[in-house]
């Protein structure tokens, strides 16, 4: 399994807050799964970030594109990076 993290940014205020429940429960989901490590928006609301396990970027593109905000259409962009860690959990 690896590590990735998402960061992504929001077409609209209006759009992310009217698809932001069918969002929550879709990573509530991803995490009772143990697939989604945490995730949460930037203090200005301009984006968020996701930290997933995944066993590739593959599996990682086909979560993110069964999320509602991808679906709606409420990420702007959505860059996913491997990541690996040397500190901490």
């Amino acid at each position: 399994m690896a590590r990735f993290l998402i960061l992504t940014t929001f077409t609209s205020q209006e759009a992310r807050l009217t698809h932001r429940s069918a969002h929550r429960a879709h990573l509530r989901d991803l995490v009772d799964a143990g697939t989604l490590l945490m995730a949460g928006p930037f203090d200005d609301q301009s984006g968020g970030v996701q930290i997933f396990e995944a066993n590739d970027e593959t599996e990682v593109q086909e979560l993110m594109a069964k999320d509602p905000f991808t679906i709606e259409g409420v990420f702007a962009t959505i860059n996913i990076r491997s990541w690996t860690v040397v500190a901490g959990s």
